[in-house]
């Protein structure tokens, strides 16, 4: 971890650069090839051979001498002198006025000029007649070595998600491991005497903790390994002593806390975090939701204390912590948090609440009349996008941004996806 100093309360663009300065990217490891899907790769990889590694034909058809034997004003006339599938390694020669036949994928004869597909031509016992047009044209149906990859070219640079596209060409080179960044394992710990766990009759008074399965599900998405979750009251004490724990015994690359962050006589954590020697990173941030929340490392180990609503849980994870996250990962920093953002134009009304901070909002994005549409989620309803919404500098109890004008968001899901949900909702 580097050195920082301490922001006491900063803006998001200044949060956003504290957490990828203080955070560095974990070790690489090797894994196999087939297990690798969505991890992030450590090491620029070059092509060691050409592809496609030899000439190959691209239709089933006949693999053709420069010159024919006969022709006349419509055909030319060639001698078959074999057949070639694909899969043949021995190498053959054509001369002039002969041809072979060839499946697709075949390595073509030496000395062939083209390869004619099977339905253009006219077969007589040996003897093959070719449209004389057919010798004209551009396209030869072959691909040659090379064509699509130059030995040495790079095929997947350092830092970059690997895909399904990615794993197909590594495996045609013949890559059986890759080494990738070592997936963060995180802890999570919320707080709250009302908490129950779950599967536990609530009595008044008490609700069930929803927050350590929200964010055991989302560092999933992340390709994160969750270290465990757990639930503990508003005890100063036990709460460092669940964290001491946790941080001794699991190891954790990142902590997060949910709750115990504001100005209530129940909220802990920043007392927690200085009775364990942490250096905070900031303590206040200019966002609603989200104000009062904290980053911290403790020893060697990051910790980020949220507050307890849910839906603040889920804004503040993808705004603060996935950058963290992405950053142990190896995924190269953003310049900007708000180099991501796309416009999008409101569908109706949305009204929020105002103090001269940044808003973040949960939303459903689709896409209609050629641009990207977002508007507030209903309730009990999946997001798929965050607004980010700023009124005027002065305080005012509530603004609207009218139906029509235009927005950033956060993106969190495809367009497709975002276009099926709401329809379903609308």
């Amino acid at each position: 971890m580097k050195k920082q100093s301490v922001i006491r309360e900063c803006s998001f663009q200044e949060a956003h650069r504290a957490i990828t300065t203080a955070l560095q990217p974990l070790e690489q490891e090797p894994i196999l090839l087939f297990q690798s899907l969505g991890r992030i790769n450590g090491r620029t990889i070059c092509a060691e051979r050409p592809k496609p590694f030899y000439d190959q034909s691209t239709r089933d058809g006949f693999a053709l001498a420069e010159q024919p034997s006969a022709f006349d004003a419509s055909w030319a006339e060639f001698q078959v002198r074999g057949e070639l599938a694909a899969g043949c390694t021995e190498q053959q020669q054509v001369v002039a006025g002969e041809a072979y036949r060839i499946m697709t994928g075949a390595l073509p004869p030496g000395g062939t000029a083209r390869v004619v597909p099977f339905e253009i031509c006219r077969e007589e016992g040996t003897k093959l007649f070719v449209p004389q047009e057919a010798l004209l044209e551009k396209e030869l149906h072959i691909r040659s070595q090379g064509q699509d990859v130059k030995q040495g070219q790079v095929l997947i640079s350092a830092g970059a998600r690997l895909c399904p596209e990615h794993l197909l060409l590594l495996a045609e080179e013949g890559v059986e491991q890759v080494a990738v960044y070592r997936r963060p394992r995180v802890a999570v710990v919320c707080t709250g005497s009302e908490l129950i766990k779950n599967g536990e009759n609530p009595l008044p008074g008490q609700k069930v903790s929803s927050n350590g399965m929200l964010l055991a599900s989302l560092l999933q998405a992340e390709q994160c390994q969750v270290a465990g979750t757990e639930t503990v009251g508003d005890d100063a004490d036990k709460i460092i002593a669940r964290i001491q724990e946790v941080i001794n015994q699991e190891q954790p690359d990142l902590v997060i806390t949910t709750g115990g962050m504001g100005p209530g006589k129940f909220d802990l954590l920043e007392q927690v975090v200085s009775r364990l020697g942490g250096k905070p990173i900031y303590n206040r941030l200019q966002i609603r939701p989200g104000k009062s929340t904290l980053f911290a490392i403790i020893g060697s180990t990051p910790l980020f204390a949220l507050p307890g609503p849910p839906p603040a849980v889920r804004l503040l994870f993808h705004e603060l912590i996935v950058p963290g996250l992405h950053r142990l990962q190896g995924l190269p920093s953003r310049d900007e948090p708000a180099s991501d953002l796309v416009d999008a134009v409101v569908k109706g009304p949305v009204r929020f609440r105002r103090s001269g901070h940044l808003v973040l909002k949960s939303a459903v994005a689709s896409v209609g009349n050629g641009q990207v549409q977002v508007r507030p989620t209903k309730r009990l309803e999946p997001m798929n996008a965050i607004m980010h919404l700023a009124g005027p500098k002065e305080e005012k109890e509530h603004w609207e941004i009218a139906k029509g004008q235009q927005v950033q968001v956060r993106l969190l899901g495809s367009l497709a996806t975002v276009n099926e949900i709401d329809e379903i909702n609308e």
